[in-house]
């Protein structure tokens, strides 16, 4: 659940400035199918492209995103017990939108089951291209959903010509495929202005659209804009169906006087290109991507990141750091230790730098005869602090793995750790896969390493460092 919350974050993020610049610029215009064609389309690139989202995110982040590779000694750890880090408030955010969502819904099949009553009680005429639905309740404003035109009795009788024309201009676009769009938009994106505004935005063309298929069958405007008034009362079905008396009757009236607009305003689409840029660098800012990362990881109740059976304590010596890796626009921590005999439960991850905490956004752990590794993803860290440090929660404890004298620059990392045994002073020393003296490698400016590997497989330890090109 965290994840589809995260999701549905980021996705309302790019649904609000893109329909914010709709509005700017294009929400005037005399070309309602188009205008129609755009909001669906902006709600397709907000909820169906996420990789899209991700490869912007990619090109627009603050720092590049593959970054040179760390690659570490063996670190001897400790054990910190604490509390599994599954933050309280990210749980109540995933409360609190489970809880939006669940009224919503509510509410959406209240007026679902209320229009299915109404033309289930109705009298049912077959006229070819729709249903004719005859009521007696004289409350009820004229209305369509799906292939269903439903009035009541008097207002068949009176002015049925232009309600006629209205309505079926609603059911031969098919508007309300639309609006149940729209309002699962509403569903899961309760919390967004954004959403309610465009449902409010695309009814409102689906009634250009059917105020102009009037005018254009000679019915007189001034007459059928007095109709549009006389309506504006009675009930109606905001969520779901197109009612004549939809609201906002005086920008209809306005838009029925309006020239057609010039084919050049097609091209004001081409404002959302920027549009979803700022927000995918909104999205990219790192204390943004940290909350939603943390967001993802978050569970409705203080669950476990990953589990497996767990067997016996965990002592502390029995884990080591290997590798951090920090590419593909994220920082990965791969940790391997050895458990005879007993099997391996992950409860958690955070990775503290500085006075940011970081929580994982993806966990595998792999065990094999008590041989096991664990690596675990974190949001992308521009910098290092000095005393950095990633916790686990393990077999019921919390390992703690210091990470001391992590340095970066901007565009490179060069690392230098240390570990609570004594160094090994006899190494040997390659460079690019050419074997050099000591004295060269201390000529070595750090900034300079793209990558650094350490094999204690032989007699002595061999350092493998790859130069930037």
């Amino acid at each position: 659940m965290g994840a589809f919350l995260s999701y549905t974050i980021v996705s309302g993020v790019l649904l609000l400035a893109m329909f914010a610049a709709y509005r700017v610029l294009m929400a005037g215009d005399n070309r309602h199918a188009y205008n129609r064609g755009v909001l669906l389309s902006i709600y397709m690139i907000a909820f169906l492209s996420m990789p899209l989202y991700n490869l912007l995110g990619n090109l627009f982040a603050a720092t590049p995103a593959a970054a040179p590779a760390f690659h570490l000694a063996d670190v001897a750890v400790t054990v910190d017990v604490a509390p599994a880090a599954n933050p309280w408030w990210g749980r109540a955010l995933l409360w609190i939108f489970i809880a939006g969502m669940a009224v919503t819904l509510l509410r959406t099949v209240a007026v679902w089951t209320r229009i299915i009553r109404i033309i289930a009680r109705g009298e049912k005429t077959d006229k070819g291209r729709y249903t004719l639905v005859l009521t007696d309740n004289a409350g009820i404003a004229p209305f369509s959903w799906m292939r269903y035109m439903v009035m009541n009795r008097a207002d068949y009788a009176g002015d049925s010509d232009a309600i006629v024309v209205h309505e079926l201009r609603h059911i031969t676009c098919r508007h309300w495929i639309d609006l149940l769009v729209a309002q699962a938009v509403t569903i899961i994106n309760w919390y967004n202005p954004a959403a309610w505004l465009m449902r409010s935005q695309l009814m409102l063309v689906h009634e250009y659209q059917a105020d102009a298929a009037v005018i254009n069958n000679s019915f007189n405007p001034k007459e059928y804009q007095m109709l549009l008034i006389k309506k504006a009362v009675g009930s109606k079905f905001p969520s779901l169906a197109n009612n004549l008396n939809h609201s906002k009757l005086k920008k209809r009236i306005t838009m029925m006087y309006k020239s057609k607009s010039c084919a050049g305003s097609r091209l004001k689409v081409l404002v959302l290109a920027p549009a979803v840029i700022a927000a995918v660098l909104v999205t990219s800012v790192p204390q943004v991507k940290a909350a939603i990362s943390t967001i993802r990881s978050s569970e409705v109740v203080n669950g476990k990141v990953n589990n497996l059976s767990a067997n016996g304590e965990t002592n502390a010596d029995e884990f080591r750091l290997k590798s951090i890796n920090n590419n593909d626009n994220k920082t990965t921590v791969v940790i391997a230790g050895t458990i005879p005999g007993r099997s391996l439960e992950v409860e958690s991850a955070t990775f503290v730098n500085g006075d940011k905490i970081y929580f994982a956004n993806g966990m595998d752990c792999q065990m094999t005869d008590g041989n096991a590794t664990i690596t675990v993803t974190f949001p992308f860290m521009t910098e290092f602090d000095d005393n950095c440090s990633v916790t686990l929660g393990v077999n019921g404890s919390n390992v703690k793995i210091d990470l001391l004298n992590v340095q970066t620059g901007s565009a490179s990392a060069a690392t230098e750790v240390r570990t609570t045994e004594k160094a090994d002073l006899n190494a040997e020393y390659y460079i690019d896969g050419k074997k050099i003296t000591t004295a060269d490698f201390e000529k070595i400016e750090p900034g300079d390493i793209a990558e650094i590997k350490i094999d204690k497989q032989g007699e002595i330890p061999s350092i493998y460092i790859t130069l930037k090109k």
